[in-house]
């Protein structure tokens, strides 16, 4: 996982909370479970990501956040999980979007499932 997903996840608890506490809590809950569990696998933000974030935004910029998560999976040789696939595109990154491809779920999103934590 990128530490720019983690930013985009810390970005939402807080607005969530500020909008509607009780979603908010939800996803705080999920979210401080995610980042105890992935502490040992966030991907930095480093030299060389940003080289190749650079390299994405030539000759055609993108958006900043988006690149930064391809150009850390392009670094380390990893997949993107995404539904946002249009952002990635020619990016060179590899992509898969479960959402697309048949794995769909009616479950609740994970952060509302407290008894599953």
């Amino acid at each position: 996982m990128s530490v720019v997903t983690i930013f985009e996840l810390e970005n939402v608890a807080r607005l969530l909370e500020r909008k509607t506490p009780s979603e908010g809590a939800n996803l705080r809950r999920w979210l401080e479970h995610i980042k105890l569990n992935f502490r040992m696998r966030v991907l930095p933000y480093a030299l060389k990501t940003a080289t190749v974030c650079a390299a994405l935004h030539v000759p055609n910029p993108r958006p900043e956040r988006d690149a930064m998560i391809a150009a850390s999976a392009i670094a380390h040789k990893f997949t993107v999980v995404t539904r946002n696939v249009a952002d990635f595109a020619n990016t060179g990154v590899n992509l898969i979007n479960r959402w697309q491809t048949g794995c769909h779920s009616t479950r609740q999103p994970i952060w509302n499932r407290r008894s599953e934590l």
